[in-house]
């Protein structure tokens, strides 16, 4: 199964991301359930690098999209509350979140960790 959007011209076109749920480490370990490569279901930023190629991504695209999903994450926490989360609740999401957010995406750079 595959998510479609509609999009301005009128046409379905396939989804960039499909069923993506936050899940706070306190109810599970963070993990794919849809694994991306053969090395495992760890949802971490080296492993989605060196998957890249499987989906046809160059180095400098896979990192495109990486600061796009960053920069989408950056106010999270606002929009949480504005929708009317709670103090608790987005506390307790940050540990899903937080991962991707700008200043951990940005720190683990592959320049620097050889990914």
């Amino acid at each position: 199964m595959h998510g479609f959007l509609y999009d301005k011209q009128g046409t379905w076109r396939l989804s960039p991301a499909y069923d993506l749920n936050p899940v706070p480490l306190a109810e599970k370990e963070r993990e794919l359930t849809t694994w991306i490569s053969e090395e495992g279901p760890e949802a971490d930023l080296g492993l989605a690098r060196r998957a890249a190629p499987t989906f046809a991504l160059k180095d400098d695209q896979a990192e495109a999209i990486i600061g796009e999903v960053s920069t989408a994450l950056q106010g999270w926490r606002n929009v949480a509350r504005r929708l009317g989360m709670s103090t608790a609740d987005i506390a307790c999401y940050d540990s899903a979140i937080a991962a991707a957010s700008i200043g951990r995406i940005k720190a683990v750079s592959p320049q620097v960790h050889g990914y």
